[in-house]
């Protein structure tokens, strides 16, 4: 494409600044520390591409994130290759957070991180700060003053005051406040050691977390959100006569806030897996067990199939999910590694795969004991498909189809439960899958057999089998939601793709 097609699609008018949110103490002082850092990080850029290194990021062209090449750089901007041509982009127009993830990509050490890091707090990027103070801890222990004094420029949060009577003797656990299904969390029980999901403790930890927050896609109530016109053809392809499913299949395992880090061999997706080292247990579980009977250790080291290994961390609300995870000589390795932060609405980079085909995370999608138990799974679940078309809708950030009919299914798609079916004769576990389904549908994340959710393999989990009174002609497609759309939206109302 030409450069001036390119100006005509609005390319270069589509890279906006965002403003920095210093707060108003102290602000003049702040926007003048984070110019001077921002200075600084670019010149490490302009070092960098003289140098030889010319590595690929992420920027927002043309409205939507694309993953670009840096050719060349200097006072005034960089020079990217995107969509077959090189687009010039003044510093003026890269928001922080892109700016830090460029300068990230010529990091030596862990001060040049930290350095990012003071530039994103600077700029109330919470995430991206507490992401990058984590990589310079791990890129060097001793920097952990600094690292904390970077933490500390972060605005901080306002929580509402419990007032606790007098009388009321002994303080207790403050409420929490609910979900975004109207339950009130109980208060997070004390993580000493690692926790098995399918123990009692493994329940009341799980129960009390919010997995993603309220007006995350995977909470989002798509009870009312009209069908997709093609919605009769694409359940067909799948097979409308077809019954309903169920895998033992994805078990987790919770690790506490101390877990040692160890490092993970990535064997097959370096380029798409995030950085190590992760909270990994010597107990990790891998899919399927204990259902699929054997001993655990030896598990860990033999066997075929996707071999997922899934980490829930509730003190830092991480997930970190590993496909084909394996131990070899005493240590852990796997094809792709994937880490979700269970408070913010970010998806993985355009294009990236995950330990799922669609680049989803599979942990807030598994039906659970704790809510079975309780009468309904209150999250979006996962499904897989023999045949899904080489496309991906929001949430998902991959594809791996091959056909691009529109009546095939795509990855990201949303499938729900008609509210006409009947759930009355379930027994009390399917029941509540059922429900789940009818408020928060289920994702199409991968390729495997249809009609198949991932239920933990948790022997305490009763009756799934009566699942399969429910088929495939009993689904609609929805229209979904995107980024910007639906409870994201500034008005919170719908919208499709």
């Amino acid at each position: 494409m030409a450069r001036n097609a390119l100006v005509a699609l609005g390319l270069l008018a589509a890279v906006t600044l965002a403003p920095a949110q210093i707060g108003q103490a102290g602000e003049e002082e702040g926007g003048a520390k984070a110019d001077e850092l921002a200075a600084r990080l670019r010149k490490k850029i302009v070092d960098g591409i003289a140098g030889g290194r010319k590595p690929q990021v992420y920027l927002k062209l043309a409205g939507r994130p694309m993953r670009v090449k840096l050719l060349s750089a200097d006072a005034d901007g960089v020079t990217v290759s995107a969509m077959g041509s090189q687009v010039p982009l003044s510093w003026k127009k890269i928001p922080p957070a892109r700016l830090g993830g460029m300068a990230m990509k010529f990091a030596e050490g862990g001060e040049d991180i930290l350095l990012v890091a003071r530039y994103y707090a600077l700029n109330a990027l919470r995430d991206e700060t507490e992401k990058a103070c984590q990589a310079a801890r791990e890129a060097d222990p001793k920097l952990e003053p600094a690292v904390r004094e970077v933490l500390a420029l972060l605005p901080r949060l306002e929580l509402p005051k419990v007032v606790i009577p007098k009388s009321a003797g002994k303080p207790k656990a403050a409420p929490r406040g609910a979900n975004h299904e109207g339950r009130m969390l109980p208060p997070m029980p004390e993580i000493k050691k690692p926790v098995m999901f399918n123990t009692p403790e493994a329940d009341a930890i799980v129960s009390a977390m919010q997995i993603y927050p309220r007006n995350n896609p995977w909470n989002e109530d798509i009870s009312k959100l009209p069908v997709h016109e093609r919605s009769e053809a694409l359940i067909n392809n799948i097979g409308a006569n077809g019954t309903l499913e169920f895998n033992w299949d994805m078990c987790y395992i919770i690790v506490p806030a101390d877990q040692p880090r160890v490092d993970v061999k990535i064997t097959s997706y370096p380029g798409e897996s995030d950085k190590g080292p992760f909270p990994m247990p010597d107990n990790a579980p891998i899919e399927g067990w204990p259902v699929s009977g054997g001993e655990l250790e030896r598990l860990q080291r033999v066997g075929r199939g996707d071999r997922h290994v899934i980490l829930v961390d509730p003190a830092r609300m991480m997930l970190h999910e590993f496909f084909v995870g394996r131990k070899v000589g005493g240590k852990w390795q796997g094809a792709c590694a994937a880490t979700f932060n269970l408070r913010s609405n970010k998806t993985r980079p355009r294009g990236w795969t995950s330990s799922d085909a669609a680049g989803l995370p599979i942990f807030p999608a598994v039906v659970r004991y704790d809510e079975v138990e309780r009468g309904m799974v209150e999250h979006c679940m996962r499904v897989t498909v023999r045949r899904t078309r080489r496309e991906f809708i929001y949430p998902a950030t991959h594809h791996a189809g091959r056909t691009a009919d529109k009546n095939v299914v795509a990855m990201g798609e949303r499938l729900r439960l008609k509210a006409d079916f009947d759930v009355s004769r379930l027994p009390k576990h399917a029941k509540a899958v059922a429900l789940g389904l009818k408020k928060y549908g289920m994702f199409v994340a991968d390729n495997g057999g249809d009609w198949r959710i991932s239920v933990a393999p948790d022997k305490r989990i009763q009756g799934m089998r009566s699942l399969r009174q429910i088929r495939g002609r009993d689904f609609e497609v929805v229209k979904t939601t995107g980024p910007n759309e639906g409870p994201r939206g500034p008005g919170g109302g719908g919208g499709g793709r």
